[in-house]
């Protein structure tokens, strides 16, 4: 039984590191995405670019913290 539960732990923990990556891409991208905002001629596509960058970059950041999360050791009272 502690096998197992190792096993899944340590899932888990590289679960985490993987959404930690793709949130810091994400993150990334999505900064990229709201400066060419600056770049875009139309009101659309700017709207369209300030949309798109904040939802990616709330995304990456949810993904970010959830992962701070699970590799978190728990305390132990």
């Amino acid at each position: 039984m502690k096998e197992g539960a190792d096993k899944n732990t340590l899932q888990k923990l590289q679960q985490a590191q993987i959404n930690r990556a793709l949130g810091i891409f994400m993150l990334a991208f999505s900064l990229i995405v709201l400066v060419s905002i600056f770049f875009t001629q139309t009101f659309i596509g700017k709207m369209t670019n300030l949309v798109a960058g904040l939802i990616m970059g709330s995304i990456g950041a949810a993904m970010i913290l959830k992962s701070r999360k699970t590799q978190k050791p728990e305390a132990k009272n």
